[in-house]
């Protein structure tokens, strides 16, 4: 089984999404069912959707530049952004997913599916403008904040979105997607995570305490440093609130690592011991327990697969 810090959240809000985005999705599947529930986890809401924007820019634009030796301007940016805004609005505006050949994986950067589209019909624009400022916030703040931008600068090499893998306990492996290791000759190195938030008030510490667990016990990438290895107390921590321009900086201490430690064991204790190491053939939906607030419901990706009274395509 694969655990993951996003997976854990989402079985303890509702068992039944769990499921169907870790059980039941699967792009390659046969049965249109699967297939079904692999589209609708593609569903984003539209505040998910522009940080993605966000990150897609850091990650793909940004920091590639940086490994090259260059710092692009925030104007260049801000175009990048502007032009996967427009073609990824354009794109979900189609609104595909209902067609079970749809091959997620070819469409490119242009890809994008709203909540709003599969359950309302249309996209409110007044939140698609202000996605857009908020992008443009985001973007600006951080090219505003020195401390960050001067360990992206001195870093000798950063990966972005980077897959850590280790394995927690018996069958059970732990996947972890920084958003940005920052590899350091002269310092240990720094995790960044990027919070796109309207309030930004949730402290992440817990979710880059198992990022700093999983870089420190993950097997090495080709172009990670040559003998790479480090303690997750010695990583430097950095949880940047790109609206709200807050940097939390984190340190990791005994109690702490005990704390993260206990939450992924116990989690991945309670998810498969539901499960039993069964695939998705094997379990019924009916035995995972749905979310106790309605809000929730109203959210999820999942709901049209849900509430129906029959799996039958």
């Amino acid at each position: 089984m694969r655990w993951s810090y996003s997976a854990s959240r989402s079985f303890r809000q509702c068992q039944r999404q769990w499921f169907f985005k870790n059980r039941a999705a699967n792009a390659r599947a046969k049965d249109p069912f699967q297939k079904r529930a692999y589209l609708l986890s593609k569903l984003q809401s539209i505040s998910a959707w522009r940080g993605k924007i966000v990150d897609d820019v850091i990650s793909e634009t940004i920091i590639p530049n940086l490994n090259r030796g260059f710092f692009i301007t925030l104007a260049a940016a801000k175009t990048r952004a502007r032009d996967l805004f427009n073609r990824q609005l354009a794109y979900a505006k189609r609104h595909p997913i209902t067609d079970l050949t749809l091959q997620v994986s070819k469409e490119g950067d242009d890809f994008a599916v709203f909540h709003a589209m599969e359950y309302e019909g249309e996209l409110p624009e007044q939140e698609i403008e202000q996605a857009w400022c908020e992008v443009e916030t985001a973007l600006v703040n951080l090219f505003s904040l020195e401390d960050i931008k001067r360990i992206l600068k001195s870093s000798d090499y950063i990966v972005a979105q980077r897959a850590l893998q280790f394995t927690l306990m018996d069958d059970v492996t732990v996947l972890a997607y920084p958003d940005v290791i920052a590899f350091r000759d002269d310092a240990p190195p720094a995790i960044i995570d990027w919070k796109v938030h309207a309030f930004g008030m949730n402290d992440a510490w817990l979710q880059l305490a198992i990022y700093a667990i999983a870089l420190s016990r993950c097997k090495p990438h080709a172009d990670f440093p040559r003998g790479f290895e480090t303690q997750p107390q010695e990583i430097t921590l950095y949880e940047v609130q790109l609206l709200t321009n807050v940097v939390r900086k984190h340190s990791l201490e005994k109690e702490q690592m005990i704390e993260a430690e206990e939450y992924m064991i116990s989690s991945a204790y309670e998810i498969a011991c539901l499960t039993e190491g069964r695939k998705y053939a094997d379990l019924n939906v009916e035995d995972f327990r749905t979310a106790v607030y309605e809000e929730a419901c109203q959210r999820c990706a999942f709901r049209a697969i849900c509430w129906e009274k029959s799996h039958v395509y």
